[in-house]
């Protein structure tokens, strides 16, 4: 655990910052003879505040902005005649105003918004296929507007969603500088396989793993692929809770859907912002209680004496905090850089970010290991208009980490586990912490772990409206992570003479390629059957492909310092593997309305996976959804209880096993005799997904004109089919564990959340929020 204090320093946009919204279709091409201008000011309409980043579009085309810092905007190119303005933002009612726009002339409209805390008619994509007000839905879908987060001292993903959301968990990896988190969504929904759920940016699906995984290195300070992501290129997050929410995402989406979303360009003249971030860290030593300790004879007390320049008699006790000499104040800083803007015909955002921590791991001056842990990051996101309805999206990011550490976690040769293992009255000139065994502290600290991380990830996205109401889109990219991994005991590393282990040096090398390709395309069709009744047919295909390839060696015993590549060593081992799945599913969603009041979801996914083999049988998941508004249904008119929802979910999900789980398979074996095999996995025919069931229900509730929300979610989970590593006989030579279909697992919760506007005038405003989960396995 750490401590970090931050200072920010912001520069706002420089010039007029106007933005192009991300909506289907695009300005058709008129000659200003025929067009006007719509400007004016977006403000908060009880405190009179003008609001930045405001969605404002003239509804029925392709035409919107976003407000500048000064609430101002400007759509230009608007066709004369009679129009309607909208004005949306998270944590605001949409609103709406008329508007007549001459040609060659100006028209002036300002809108007033009022802050809500029900925002039923905020638009979500994930979980639903296309974009779609969130009354619509019965599932749980949270989501994290991180520009409401800009000032906060955030330097990574998990610490952006930690606390956000009830039942979403960020849990740290181990608390060293650089270390992942691990992210939990209602828990963990299987007993072998992954719990981590998968995350898209900007359609594509990436990574989620983290810099440990398949090569050298400490797992407990390895750092996240999500953290990769520059936290200020991040326009919003939506997350889904579970298998009811996640079902159009097929297999592995058991545990849960993070979906993120990063800035795009606004139209206008370039808008630059500058941000740097200066944090102290430091470690709470007081955490850890000090080691206490006695003579047990004449020889201890004599030691003691020259150690500690006490005199203590026999079983006199005496503390002494030996983690106070290994702690210091560290230092983060944070440098970073945006552009947007763009005309008619293409809009853009870019950004870049330099991050560096030197941690509070310290005693520099006696041993060679540090927390050190620096990232260089970019993303790209470019909006071309080429037709009236066509869209094309091209986005990419980029980033390079370098990190550094000691050994940790659970390792008898960690710096801080051997700490743990101090004994005063053992202690003496060259055994510092009196170690008894494996090695010192100052020893354990010669040793390094370094990790080198190239990440890529881009996609191309083309939103085609066929005809009113008919709109294909479609989404292509490619997630790419190349990661090097040392774990280095240099020649000669036992400084104390007290070691014996591997003294003449030891190297372990890795290298982790993690390719994943994603394609996703689907085709919407909204309709009125008839005045009540609305309808949201959606179909598509996804499909996916992730190819990891591992490559390392080991070197053991250096000739001398200098000479301490692995391939200078005399003991010399090589491993190479090779993995690629293939996922396909198709989906099948229609979503019923009735007088804008009542939703009813009907879907399902089919899925099939390489893991199976060539003999398969598709997997089937169904959903279903109901949101019912009964503040809509009878005009509520009450600003003490002013809204009302409820809503219900029931869905399946599942989760593979890996590809060769299924198979009888052979390990090598190297002898001086030559080479063989040995039995590995025993292999099992039958194995099939462990499959997720679950049902939800929910409230929402509003107060005093929606100042004030409530939600309450019910949820149940049953796991059948759960993949459980099994014992069979070892008689056959198979003495791994086989995953076998025998468990089940259930599991309950309860959520909550509650937040509020409790001050809102034209100096200060005071948001609160609160959330709280229970979970029981």
């Amino acid at each position: 655990m750490t401590r970090k204090v931050f200072v920010s320093l912001r520069n706002g946009a420089l010039g007029l910052a106007v933005a192009a919204m991300a909506v289907v279709g695009f300005t058709p091409t008129i000659s200003a003879q025929e067009t006007g201008t719509v400007v004016g000011t977006v403000t908060d309409g009880q405190s009179a505040r003008p609001l930045e980043a405001v969605q404002v579009y003239i509804e029925g085309t392709g035409l919107g902005t976003l407000s500048n810092s000064s609430g101002r905007f400007l759509i230009v190119g608007v066709p004369a005649g009679t129009h309607t303005v909208v004005a949306e933002l998270v944590g605001y009612r949409s609103e709406s105003m008329t508007v007549t726009v001459s040609a060659g002339q100006t028209a002036q409209v300002d809108i007033a918004v009022t802050q809500t805390a029900i925002a039923l008619d905020e638009i979500v994509i994930t979980g639903a296929g296309v974009a779609t007000e969130k009354k619509k839905l019965g599932n749980t879908i949270a989501t994290v507007d991180v520009s409401s987060l800009q000032d906060a001292p955030i330097s990574d993903f998990g610490q952006l969603i930690q606390g956000r959301e009830a039942g979403v968990t960020s849990l740290p990896g181990g608390g060293y500088t650089g270390a992942g988190s691990r992210i939990r969504i209602r828990g963990s929904a299987s007993l072998s396989q992954s719990n981590e759920p998968i995350v898209y940016v900007d359609g594509v699906r990436i990574d989620n793993g983290s810099g440990g995984s398949g090569f050298a290195g400490a797992p407990q300070s390895a750092s996240s692929r999500l953290d990769d992501i520059d936290p200020s290129s991040i326009e919003r997050i939506e997350i889904l809770k579970g298998a009811a929410a996640a079902t159009l995402y097929g297999t592995e989406a058991s545990n849960g859907v993070i979906q993120i979303f990063t800035k795009r360009g606004r139209q206008g003249q370039a808008s630059w912002t500058f941000q740097t971030d200066q944090a102290a860290v430091k470690y709470p030593t007081d955490r850890i209680l000090p080691t206490a300790d006695f003579p047990r004879n004449a020889d201890d007390q004599a030691r003691m004496a020259a150690r500690w320049g006490r005199n203590l008699a026999l079983y006199e006790v005496m503390e002494y905090n030996f983690w106070e000499p290994l702690f210091e104040t560290g230092h983060a800083q944070t440098y970073s850089a945006s552009v947007n803007g763009g005309g008619d015909l293409i809009t853009y955002f870019a950004s870049g970010r330099y991050f560096s921590e030197d941690g509070p791991f310290g005693w520099e001056e006696e041993i060679v290991a540090r927390d050190l842990n620096s990232k260089v990051q970019g993303t790209m996101n470019m909006n071309i208009f080429p037709m009236d309805n066509l869209r094309i999206r091209v986005t990419g990011l980029y980033s390079e980490v370098s990190q550094e550490s000691p050994e940790n976690g659970n390792n008898i040769y960690g710096v801080f586990p051997l700490a743990s293992f101090s004994q005063p009255r053992r202690a003496n000139d060259t055994n510092l912490f009196g170690n008894a065994a494996f090695a010192t502290v100052k020893e354990a600290g010669q040793v390094t772990v370094n990790q080198d991380v190239e990440h890529f990830a881009g996609s191309l996205n083309t939103n085609w409206t066929i005809r009113d109401g008919l709109v294909f889109d479609g989404t292509f990219g490619v997630d790419m992570t190349n990661a090097r991994g040392t774990n280095f005991n240099s020649f000669g590393w036992n400084v104390d003479g007290f070691s014996g282990s591997n003294v003449n040096g030891y190297r372990n090398v890795g290298d982790r390629n993690n390719r994943q390709v994603t394609a996703d395309f689907k085709m919407s069709w909204v309709a009125d059957f008839t005045e009540d009744i609305s309808s949201t047919l959606l179909v598509g295909a996804q499909g996916f492909i992730t190819q990891s390839i591992s490559t390392g060696g080991t070197g053991r015993t250096f000739p001398g310092p200098g000479l301490e590549v692995a391939g200078a060593a005399s003991e010399q081992t090589v491993r190479e593997s090779f993995l690629r799945v293939v996922n396909a599913g198709g989906y099948l969603q229609d979503q019923l309305g009735y007088q804008d009041w009542a939703f009813l979801t009907v879907g399902g996914r089919w899925d099939a996976n390489s893991a199976f083999g060539e003999n398969f049988e598709t997997a089937f998941y169904p959903k279903v959804s109901l949101s019912i508004v009964p503040t809509d249904l009878f005009d509520w008119q009450s600003e003490q209880f002013s809204t009302l929802r409820f809503r219900g979910a029931w869905g399946k999900s599942g989760l593979q096993p890996g590809a060769f789980d299924k198979f009888t398979t052979f390990s090598s074996q190297t002898a001086p005799g030559g080479p063989g095999v040995a039995p590995s996995n025993l292999g099992n025919e039958n194995l099939k997904p462990e499959v997720s069931a679950e049902w939800e229900l929910g409230v929402e509730a509003g107060f005093f004109n929606d100042r004030i929300g409530l939600d309450l979610t019910y949820w149940d989970r049953t796991v059948t089919d759960a993949l459980v590593a099994r014992q069979f006989p070892v008689s056959g030579g198979f003495r791994s564990t086989q995953l076998d279909n025998i468990g089940e697992m259930v599991a309950h919760g309860l959520e909550v959340a509650a937040n509020g506007s409790v001050i809102n005038n034209e100096n200060l405003t005071l948001n609160v929020f609160a959330n709280a989960a229970y979970i029981k396995e």
